[in-house]
């Protein structure tokens, strides 16, 4: 017998705050290898024509809350990667520059 969609979008409810606490932890690789699993419960759990019930929605906004957090964390990641990234240029220019200048 397969899961029922109630006990297939839980796990994927604990699966999303695990996904988010190892955002949190900036743990990216870590997000990313949940990331297949997750969508295949969820896909399993709207494989059916069963009608959606309230135990469904409130599943599902608060999957969607927790995906909201990790594109959020995400794009901070994103953005200090990018800075960091930037410094560095600036100062591997400096020090060509400097060598060019002394050469």
């Amino acid at each position: 017998m397969s899961p029922s969609r109630h006990r297939l979008l839980d796990d994927a409810l604990d699966m999303s705050r695990r996904m988010a606490e190892l955002g949190d932890a900036g743990d990216w690789d870590g997000v990313i290898a949940l990331e297949p699993e997750r969508r295949g419960l969820l896909e399993q759990a709207f494989a059916t024509h069963a009608p959606v019930d309230e135990f469904v929605t409130e599943r599902v906004r608060a999957i969607l809350d927790l995906d909201k957090r990790l594109v959020a964390q995400s794009i901070a990641a994103r953005d200090q990667i990018a800075e960091e990234l930037g410094q560095h240029n600036k100062g591997r220019k400096a020090a060509n520059a400097y060598h060019a200048a002394r050469g």
